[in-house]
């Protein structure tokens, strides 16, 4: 078949977890179909984006970015001016006419099969679709993320940000999920949320690349704890503000040797301060490969109190043998079992007990993480998941 899909950029660096799903889900099945990839490029600075899909079979069809520039004073007034619209933020921000424009030249010109959209808040682009299949891969019920950040975040501005963007969130997804033919979940908490909706779905979950993670032995330090996540996004800053201020200084309080390593792209100022005030505290900005952050810690750390869908960091730190401690949202919507190949806890003080209890028991931790291991091995492999979203593809 020839598959299209549109999506808001193309999916190289994997430097989100976003990024790493539609990356190795396409391109696995890049052998088996034609492939055209309908996104925002930045040329010439991103043409090694390009040529990294292409490398992977993968053609792309580049839409110039004309997108104004985050952080920026015009991106913010745009913010502000989005209160008085009806459609979410990121809807109003992403879709622009030279992306429909090219959408309907594509469909044209190269009348494709079907069309898998590969982010909800691209939704109304579909209107330019008819008369063939039409999917849309539901990375998270984003509304949810952003009901979460009304209930929890401490600053009244970003509660009514969140409750404001939920509302014209779920108003989308409640509109688009049953107007297309399918939907592509990532659990089947969310799966049955779309489902509500009146639409048509089936779960094809995260996974990781077992075999890129394997990188062999190395000196652990047994007093470092890694957190890694896209650090532009408020939910992982909310993670980060959360354990550095209410459960890191209760575990230095027990083992005041210990280190915290934050690794991620794109970390705001007042992240990045926080290892300014505390030398114990690690803010690394992008890397090159996590792999070798991860290799030399010794727990993964995954305090998201805001979220949705299922979490490829955990994935990643399992795939490593990495013990995980983890809040009950930062473990959604994977097959763990608390005890077993994580720990669970929700509390400042549970979370540093069960960190603490890690940290002190080498083969409780060696334990956990050999479990977590067997559980990616035997139910995360990117190649079983494509074939599921391959036999969505096929079945419409």
């Amino acid at each position: 078949m020839k598959i299209l899909v549109i999506d808001e950029w193309l999916p190289w660096p994997l430097e989100t977890g976003k990024k790493i799903r539609s990356f190795n889900l396409t391109s696995q099945l890049a052998g088996r179909h034609e492939i055209l990839y309908l996104a925002y490029v930045d040329f010439p600075k991103e043409m090694d984006k390009v040529k990294a899909m292409e490398n992977r079979g993968i053609r792309v069809i580049p839409v110039a970015d004309v997108r104004t520039k985050k952080w920026t004073i015009p991106f913010y007034l745009s913010v502000l001016w989005n209160f008085a619209s009806k459609k979410p933020f990121s809807t109003v921000y992403h879709t622009k006419d030279s992306f429909a424009n090219k959408l309907r030249e594509v469909l044209q010109c190269e009348r494709p099969d079907l069309v898998h959209c590969e982010w909800t808040y691209l939704a109304p682009f579909l209107e330019c679709v008819q008369d063939i299949p039409r999917v849309i891969s539901a990375h998270n019920v984003e509304s949810d993320i952003w009901k979460r950040l009304g209930e929890n975040s401490a600053n009244p501005l970003m509660r009514f940000l969140g409750w404001h963007q939920a509302k014209k969130i779920e108003r989308l997804e409640r509109d688009w999920y049953p107007k297309v033919d399918h939907c592509i979940a990532v659990s089947d908490e969310d799966r049955k949320v779309i489902e509500s909706y009146g639409a048509k779905a089936s779960v094809v979950e995260n996974g990781v690349d077992i075999q890129y993670y394997d990188v062999g032995p190395v000196e652990i330090d047994e007093n470092r704890l890694i957190y890694v996540s896209s650090l532009d996004t408020l939910s992982n800053q909310d993670a980060v503000d959360f354990f550095v201020k209410e459960v890191f200084p209760l575990i230095k309080a027990d083992q005041p040797q210990i280190n915290l390593w934050v690794v991620g792209k794109d970390p705001p100022k007042r992240i990045k301060e926080y290892s300014v005030r505390d030398p114990s505290i690690h803010v690394t900005g992008t890397v090159l490969d996590v792999r070798e952050y991860l290799l030399r810690s010794a727990i993964c750390v995954v305090p998201l109190r805001i979220g949705g869908g299922s979490r490829l960091k955990i994935l990643e730190a399992m795939a490593m043998k990495k013990p995980v401690v983890s809040t009950t949202v930062g473990a959604e919507g994977l097959r763990v079992e608390d005890g077993k190949n994580i720990l669970v806890a929700n509390k400042p003080s549970d979370f540093c007990s069960k960190v603490n209890k890690l940290l002190l028991d080498k083969d409780m931790a060696r334990s956990i993480g050999e479990a977590g291991w067997q559980l990616v091995r035997s139910h995360y492999d990117w190649r079983a998941l494509a074939e599921k979203q391959n036999q969505v593809w096929e079945s419409l």
